[in-house]
C-alpha cells in the first residue's frame, strides 16, 4: 500500500529546527522532501554533537527521509530554477525572517503565479504580521515573549526555560497540521493557499488554559514547579531512594489513594474530601503527603500504586530513558546507517499508523548530495545545464 504522501512533494526551504521538524514529519508518510539549502547551508548544520567532521548528531537526527539541493536563490537564475521546482510541488515550507523572501521575489505571491495550487507555509517568531513581525526569534525568545517562561521553573524562583525548544517543536507540528489540511483543500478544488504559523500563537495555544483562567478571575499564573493548579496532587514527591511522580486524576482515585498511603481518615477530612478543597488548602497537603511518602522507598511506593491502579511514574534521565524497558518494547529507538558516521541511533516515528506506517528511509543528506539527481529527476534537467549552472554558482554540491 502507498504511503499517506507519497504523491505530495515538498520544496523545504526552513532551517534551524521549526520547519525541519515539520518537514521531517511529513517526510516519514511518505511525502518526497527536497530540501533546499543556501551554499552556506543550514544553520543547524554546526550545532550539536560532532559525529564526523561534518555530520552532527544533532543535524542526523533531525533530517532523515529528505534530498539536499544547493541552490543560491539569491541569484537571478537561481531564482528561476526554483520557480521551475515550484511548478511540479506541492508545498513550498520555509521559515527565514519575515520579509525576506519577498525580497528575494520569491514569496507566496511569485509562487503562486507560477502555480496557483501551491501551498506555501510560513513558519515565523510572531506571523508574517503585526509590530512584531520583522523581529528574529529563537526558541528562547518565544517562550520568553510568549509567557511559557513565566509559568515554568520552582515556585517563588524566576521562571526558566523549558527543557526542550517547544516552541519551535509546536510551530513545526502545527504547520505540518496546517499543511495537511491545505492539501486537503487542494485535494477537493485544486486551489493551493499560503499559511501563516506563528511561534508565538503557537505557545499561547499550548497556554490557553492557564490564560483563560487569567482572564476569568485577574489570577496571575506562576511557576509550580511539577504541580498542576488544576488537580492535587499532581506532581512529584520525595520518597527515601528517589522521586516519585503521582497523578491522582479524579475523587474516585483519590478514596483509593489514602488507604493505599496508609491514611484512609484523609480521604473524609473535610480539608482534603474534594479536589476544590485539596486545592483550597494544598500547602497542608503537600506537607502531610510529602512526610508520608518519605516512610518508603520509591520501589515499594511504586509497586503499591500499581497494584490499586494509582498513576505512577519515576523521574528518568535520558540514559534510564534509552534503556526503558517499554522504549525497547516497542522499538522506539530506530538504528539508522549513515554512509559517514556508520550506524546512528535516533528516535523513530511517534505517531503508528496500522496500514501505511512512517519509516525512517534514508539518512540526513550531506550538504547539496542530491542536487544532481534533483535536478535530472524532479526537472528533467540534461547533464550540460547542471554543468553550466553549477560553472555559474547557481547549484554547488
Amino acid at each position: 500500500m502507498k504511503s499517506p504522501l507519497e504523491d505530495v512533494t515538498i520544496l523545504d526551504l526552513s532551517h534551524a529546527l521549526a520547519g525541519p521538524f515539520c518537514s521531517t514529519m511529513l517526510g516519514d508518510f511518505g511525502a518526497r522532501v527536497i530540501k533546499v539549502e543556501p551554499p552556506t547551508g543550514d544553520i543547524a548544520r554546526a550545532w550539536g554533537v560532532p559525529l564526523t567532521e561534518h555530520d552532527t548528531s544533532y543535524f542526523v537526527s533531525l533530517h532523515r527521509n529528505k534530498q539536499g539541493v544547493c541552490i543560491d536563490l539569491k541569484s537571478e537564475q537561481g531564482r528561476e530554477l526554483f520557480f521551475e521546482m515550484v511548478k511540479k510541488a506541492d508545498v513550498v515550507l520555509e521559515n527565514y525572517r519575515t520579509g525576506t523572501l519577498t525580497k528575494l521575489g520569491i514569496d507566496y505571491e511569485a509562487a503562486r503565479r507560477h502555480n496557483p495550487g501551491i501551498v506555501y507555509c510560513s513558519v515565523s517568531g510572531f506571523g508574517q504580521d503585526g509590530p512584531y513581525r520583522d523581529r528574529a526569534a529563537l526558541d528562547l525568545i518565544l517562550q520568553a515573549e510568549s509567557g511559557m517562561i513565566s509559568v515554568t521553573g520552582e515556585p517563588g524562583r524566576p521562571g526558566v526555560r523549558c527543557g526542550v525548544s517547544v516552541a519551535d517543536l509546536t510551530a513545526g507540528m502545527n504547520a505540518t497540521l496546517g499543511i495537511l489540511m491545505a492539501l486537503r483543500v487542494k485535494d477537493r478544488t485544486g486551489e493551493g493557499q499560503s499559511i501563516d504559523v506563528s511561534m508565538m500563537e503557537g505557545q499561547m495555544s499550548l497556554l490557553g488554559i492557564m490564560i483563560g483562567n487569567y482572564l476569568a478571575d485577574g489570577v496571575l499564573p506562576q511557576p509550580m514547579g511539577t504541580a498542576y493548579s488544576a488537580l492535587l496532587p499532581y506532581q512529584t514527591f520525595r520518597t527515601r531512594t528517589r522521586d516519585i511522580a503521582l497523578a491522582v486524576g479524579s475523587e474516585k482515585l483519590w478514596r483509593t489513594f489514602c488507604p493505599v498511603i496508609g491514611h484512609p481518615e484523609l480521604a473524609q477530612d473535610p480539608r482534603f474530601r474534594t479536589n476544590v478543597d485539596r486545592i483550597r488548602n494544598a500547602e497542608a497537603l503537600i506537607g502531610i503527603l510529602q512526610a508520608i511518602l518519605l516512610e518508603r522507598s520509591y520501589e515499594d511506593w511504586e509497586a503499591l500504586m500499581l497494584e490499586h491502579g494509582i498513576p505512577v511514574g519515576a523521574i528518568n534521565s535520558i540514559a534510564e530513558l534509552v534503556e526503558h524497558p517499554q522504549v525497547k518494547a516497542r522499538g522506539s529507538l530506530v538504528e539508522m546507517d549513515h554512509p559517514r558516521a556508520g550506524k546512528v541511533k535516533i528516535v523513530g516515528v511517534p505517531m503508528r499508523l496500522s496500514r501505511t506506517p512512517g519509516q525512517v528511509r534514508t539518512p540526513a543528506p550531506r550538504l547539496g548530495e542530491h542536487t544532481d539527481q534533483v535536478m535530472r529527476e524532479f526537472l528533467g534537467m540534461s547533464d550540460e545545464r547542471i554543468a553550466a549552472l553549477r560553472s555559474a554558482g547557481v547549484l554547488l554540491g
